[in-house]
C-alpha cells in the first residue's frame, strides 16, 4: 500500500472514531429568554427596554441576531436590532440590555442600543421575537390579549410545543415605569405568554451583561402624585 493511500485511510479512520455532537446540544445563543420588555417609559415610547436571559451557560454568541416586533397581525415586522458584536458574560442566568437612545439616562450602562424603535401602534396589540437572524424564533412574547390575532410559533428549544401564545392579556406597558417580565427562573421554558409574564409591581429595574444593576424613575402626575395612570407627565423626579 502507497504512504499516500495510507495516509487517507488513516485520515478517514481517525474522522469516523471522532465524537459527534449529541442531538439536540445547545448551539451558543439560542437558549434565551425575553425576561423584560417596556415599550415607554412615564408616556415616552421613544425611551424603550428590552432585555434578554440566558437559560443555560454559553450563550453569549449573539452577534446576527436580532429583535423584531409585530403588529397586532403578526405582520409588518420591525427590526429593533441585529446585534453587532457578542457579549462576554454567558453564565446561566447573564442578561444582556438593550434600549432605545431616549432610554440612555437612565439605563446608562445598557449593553446596545436600539437602531429602531417598536412603534406607538403596536403597543396595544403585538409581538417581540428574538430571531437568529434567518428566520426561527427562539423566543416570543405577544401581549394585547385578543386583539393580537397573528401567529405564537417559534423554535421548540424554549417552548415544549413550539407555542408561545396565547398573548398576554393586556397592552404592553408604557405610561408608566413598569415593564412586563417573565415570571419565572433563568432556566425556565416558556409555557405561555398569558401564563408566564407579569407586570413589575413598581418601577422596572434591568441588569447589563457585567452585572450592573439599573433602575427606571417613578412617573409623576404635575401635582406630584405619583400613579399608574394614562396620561402621565414626562416629568420624572430626580
Amino acid at each position: 500500500m502507497s504512504r499516500g493511500r495510507s495516509f487517507i485511510l488513516s485520515s478517514l479512520a481517525l474522522l469516523l472514531l471522532a465524537p459527534l455532537p449529541a442531538a439536540g446540544e445547545p448551539t451558543s445563543f439560542h437558549l434565551m429568554q425575553i425576561e423584560q420588555v417596556i415599550g415607554g417609559v412615564c408616556g415616552d415610547t421613544g425611551a424603550q427596554v428590552v432585555q434578554l436571559r440566558m437559560r443555560t451557560l454559553g450563550q453569549n454568541l449573539v452577534s446576527g441576531r436580532k429583535l423584531i416586533a409585530y403588529d397586532a397581525t403578526g405582520s409588518n415586522p420591525i427590526t429593533l436590532i441585529t446585534f453587532p458584536s457578542n457579549v462576554s458574560v454567558s453564565n446561566a442566568g447573564s442578561r444582556i440590555l438593550v434600549a432605545s437612545a431616549k432610554a440612555a439616562t437612565a439605563l446608562p450602562n445598557r449593553d446596545f442600543v436600539m437602531t429602531a424603535t417598536i412603534p406607538a401602534s403596536y403597543l396595544a396589540a403585538g409581538r417581540l421575537a428574538f430571531d437568529d437572524g434567518a428566520g426561527t424564533i427562539y423566543w416570543s412574547v405577544s401581549w394585547g390579549g385578543a386583539a393580537y390575532t397573528g401567529a405564537n410559533s417559534g423554535s421548540f428549544s424554549n417552548d415544549a410545543d413550539g407555542i408561545f401564545g396565547p398573548a398576554f392579556a393586556t397592552r404592553l406597558p408604557s405610561s408608566t415605569s413598569n415593564a412586563l417580565f417573565f415570571d419565572g427562573v433563568a432556566s425556565d421554558m416558556s409555557t405561555n405568554n398569558a401564563a408566564d409574564y407579569a407586570l413589575t409591581p413598581g418601577p422596572a429595574g434591568f441588569t447589563n451583561n457585567a452585572g450592573t444593576a439599573m433602575a427606571l424613575p417613578d412617573c409623576f402626575f404635575g401635582d406630584d402624585f405619583e400613579t399608574g395612570g394614562t396620561s402621565l407627565w414626562p416629568a420624572v423626579v430626580p
